[in-house]
């Protein structure tokens, strides 16, 4: 169970082996052992008794701000083996395994656009989208070759031209998702400080992405904050940008589908009085749909190796296999400065 704690004043606490769950709508108890993740937003208190309890059935805690961004987290201590990991993964930057795997991650990524709005192509669109989606796809689909014979033995070397293409693919992307909205749910282009729906759909969509997958790294002895083509940024998880890359679809999906059937418009959103920016804010109607759409689809069965899993297995089974290659790694070669 996911559970989300939202209602301003609302306080978690303890009893035996329960957490408690005080608002305005009474009290409410729930099993710590059904709970595998605590989502709390602004506005609300948790006593150390409940964190201890948390930490005692390993259970993750997310402090999330009024658009859905992680802003902090609180999990057990763990130790072992990470620190060999870090040591290794910090190699990456430097050699052809971490140029070749940031490569996969941003084929990854161009690959299930296009593959989505192939989809699209196949299931809704007609006469007018199937020539402008024909002509996105196809621009697209020649990013996708540039990508692939990038060659380069330092990130260093290499990283502005594989932004470049990333971006070049980017673009008719969500040119062909706007132009496929209905007419109030188009955008000019893609904003992280966002004023339209689609894009504080998925700004909101991708803060919880982003928790998800730091959360992984760590099951996986990885360190969040060590990137390879995210450069090192105080108190920001580069690496965690970096892998998100190819697991971003799952959000893109659920924001098109959401946005083209009108489910969220602009009256389930209100202005951020106190932002200069002019961010709008989701009713906690319109977020309890968007964790419950995105949790959903985490638990949609696909196939990886021949296997039938959730998405959020697979999601992770790709996070240990990429913990696999860089375990493997010998450390014996080291950048000449």
């Amino acid at each position: 169970m996911i559970l989300t704690v939202q209602e301003y004043g609302a306080k978690i606490g303890k009893r035996s082996n329960c957490l408690t769950i005080t608002s305005s709508k009474g009290e409410r108890e729930i099993c710590a052992d059904k709970v595998k993740e605590l989502h709390i937003c602004p506005a609300c208190n948790i006593s150390a008794d409940a964190v201890q309890l948390c930490m005692e059935k390993d259970i993750w805690i997310l402090f999330l701000d009024s658009y859905g961004n992680p802003k902090g987290e609180i999990l057990p201590f763990s130790g072992g083996s990470s620190p060999i990991y870090k040591r290794k993964q910090l190699l990456l930057t430097h050699s052809r395994e971490g140029v070749e795997l940031v490569k996969g991650f941003l084929l990854k990524k161009i690959g299930n656009r296009i593959h989505q709005l192939e989809q699209i192509l196949l299931e809704s669109a007609d006469g007018d989208e199937i020539l402008y989606l024909n002509t996105r796809i196809k621009s697209m689909k020649e990013s996708e070759e540039k990508l692939k014979s990038v060659q380069g033995m330092d990130m260093d070397e290499v990283r502005e031209t594989l932004q470049g293409i990333e971006g070049s693919a980017g673009r008719p992307y969500f040119e062909s998702i706007s132009f496929l909205m209905p007419a109030d749910m188009k955008f000019s282009q893609r904003r992280r400080n966002a004023q339209d729906v689609y894009n504080c759909v998925l700004n909101y969509l991708y803060g919880i992405l982003y928790a998800k997958i730091k959360k992984m790294m760590y099951q996986c002895r990885l360190d969040p904050y060590i990137g390879i083509m995210h450069v090192d940024i105080y108190n920001k998880p580069t690496f965690v940008f970096d892998f998100i890359e190819g697991q971003r679809i799952l959000c893109e999906e659920i924001a098109y589908e959401i946005c083209h059937a009108r489910l969220i418009t602009f009256d389930d959103m209100n202005p951020d009085v106190n932002d200069a920016n002019g961010r709008l804010l989701f009713t906690e109607e319109a977020k309890k749909m968007l964790i419950s759409r995105f949790y959903s689809a985490l638990q949609q069965k696909v196939y990886w190796k021949k296997k039938r899993i959730t998405r959020e297995r697979k999601m992770y089974m790709e996070l240990l296999e990429v913990a696999e290659m860089i375990g493997e790694k010998k450390e014996d070669v080291l950048a000449v400065v």
